[in-house]
């Protein structure tokens, strides 16, 4: 399924998904942790986020005070408890009027960056794709990490309706576009404490500063 081809100047809006409930960190939002650098992942996400040329950022999560510091509008799931699918469906809708399209990560991703970001909505606005999703080595797809087209919103409510919940596989039914990574470091995600202390310990570059 494809979408016209876009306008260069297409507007993108950026959204982190922060709607987990992070049961592996005691329910502290993943989004929060603290990196060496001094800051957030979610800070971090942001900073590269802006500087990857989007300057439209919100936040999705059911629990917008955990998130007050970061003076960004926090949206709900139009329908709580059915996963990620769900943020993106919520991001879809608040952002229409503002954008045409929404480039997602998750907010357990403490080392992606600007390039990464930038790359991912050249090859968007390059293609008549409806989506433009991030693979890395071997063809292992980040399905979160992805720019969705406003046209799309209808078939991620039909999904969610059906209870197809799979993001890969609806992204897969929109024929999206892969863009290829040879690097999986940025997409590196933190699900346990044990994931952050490697984190720290080998890849993070603790003289990142906030751009």
């Amino acid at each position: 399924m494809r979408a016209r081809r876009h306008s260069k100047a297409t507007a993108v809006s950026g959204a982190v998904l922060a709607g987990g409930g992070a049961a592996r960190y005691g329910g502290v939002p993943k989004g929060l942790l603290p990196l060496r650098s001094g800051t957030t992942i979610i800070a971090r996400e942001i900073a590269e986020l802006r500087a990857g040329g989007i300057d439209d950022v919100v936040i999705v999560a059911n629990d917008p005070q955990p998130y007050a510091s970061a003076g960004l509008r926090v949206i709900p799931d139009l329908r709580p408890g059915k996963g990620p699918l769900a943020g993106i469906e919520a991001a879809l809708a608040d952002r229409a009027r503002r954008s045409e399209a929404v480039l997602f990560l998750p907010c357990d991703l403490p080392g992606i960056t600007a390039a990464v970001i930038s790359k991912l909505i050249q090859a968007f606005v390059d293609s008549p794709a409806l989506a433009a999703v991030a693979v890395t080595e071997r063809f292992f797809w980040q399905p979160l990490c992805t720019v969705v087209h406003n046209a799309a919103a209808p078939a991620v409510s039909r999904a969610l309706d059906a209870g197809r919940l799979r993001v890969r596989g609806l992204w897969e039914a929109l024929d999206a576009l892969p863009v290829h990574f040879d690097d999986p470091a940025p997409f590196f995600n933190v699900n346990t404490p044990e994931d952050l202390a490697r984190w720290q310990t080998q890849t993070e570059q603790t003289t990142w500063k906030p751009v």
